[in-house]
């Protein structure tokens, strides 16, 4: 376990919030969008609908508590409702409040077992620990297989395998990732963070340059450009890929 830690730490506290925010918080008007694709038994009642769509006003917004204090009234009046429990536990996660978002997440699942939008979510909630990277990678897997398409449940199975230290596997799921989505900015960058923790430091530039070049406002890729062109060249290509000192070595897949 501590051979791959600092591999853990670098790609979630490093990073995980900001990946987050990007990822997850949804703009007012893909609510409509939300309620379609969201698998659900019960519907929202009316008045819960009314507080579910004031809530994505302020996610859109960036206000984070009020929109989870709308969310929870919206569970609250349509408590069957997987879609209200769903956007709950996401809210909770928004909060960082793991525990939250993994019990609302899994009572989406006693509501409908098929429910692929909350296995990927307690697959997401799951990589954040270490200790439960192989319940992450269940539970990512079993929402793949549900939705083949699902993108954002490929991108957080590429992250637990790199962590796994599954490295062939975690470079898989990127390949999959830009064959259906090559100018997402955030999977360039998070490309570069893995191979960057793996030693490949002019791998790693390269992915950066993308993804700035994607978006040349996203200031965590300039700033990861700015710090490696400031170190020596420390790979080559007879050394590409060679873990430096600090570098966890990978676990074999399995």
């Amino acid at each position: 376990m501590i051979r791959y830690k600092a591999l853990f730490l670098f790609l979630t506290v490093v990073g995980l919030s900001g990946l987050l925010a990007v990822l997850g918080c949804p703009s007012a008007d893909q609510t409509g969008k939300a309620i379609k694709e969201s698998p659900q038994k019960a519907p929202l009642s009316p008045q819960a609908l009314d507080h579910f769509r004031q809530a994505h006003k302020f996610l859109a917004e960036k206000k984070m508590e009020e929109a989870l204090k709308e969310f929870q009234e919206a569970q609250r009046l349509s408590p069957d409702s997987p879609l209200a429990t769903f956007w709950l536990g996401k809210a909770y996660l928004y909060q960082k409040d793991r525990e939250q978002a993994e019990k609302y997440f899994q009572k989406v699942l006693k509501m409908d077992p098929q429910n692929y939008h909350s296995m990927a979510m307690l697959g997401r909630v799951y990589s954040m620990d270490r200790a439960k990277l192989d319940q992450a990678e269940d539970y990512l897997k079993k929402a793949i297989d549900f939705s083949p398409e699902n993108l954002d449940a490929h991108f957080d199975l590429a992250r637990v395998y790199a962590m796994q230290g599954k490295r062939d596997k975690a470079l898989q799921q990127f390949h999959f990732l830009f064959v259906k989505e090559s100018d997402f900015f955030i999977y360039h960058f998070e490309l570069g963070r893995m191979l960057e923790a793996w030693g490949q430091k002019e791998q790693a530039l390269r992915e950066y340059r993308r993804a700035h070049l994607l978006n040349p406002k996203f200031t965590a890729a300039a700033q990861a450009i700015k710090r490696l062109e400031a170190e020596p060249t420390t790979s080559s290509p007879k050394s590409a890929g060679t873990p430096t000192k600090n570098t966890p070595k990978p676990v074999p897949d399995k």
